[in-house]
């Protein structure tokens, strides 16, 4: 699974970094992928599932 988040559509809303905070962290004014997740994360694709803009892609 690989994760990217949009920073041109991402609010900082902080649903993402709630749901997986292994994943996502907000910095400055967007979300970012700290960390790639191993293997599928029901987690990750809640947080891109939640995402109030559609700023997160998860592939895999």
């Amino acid at each position: 699974m690989t994760v990217a988040v949009d920073e041109t559509r991402c609010i900082a809303c902080g649903m993402c970094a709630y749901a997986a905070p292994e994943v996502f962290r907000i910095v400055g004014k967007s979300s970012a992928v700290i960390a790639q997740p191993e293997g599928k994360s029901p987690r990750v694709r809640d947080a891109a599932n939640g995402c109030p803009v559609n700023a997160i892609r998860v592939e895999g």
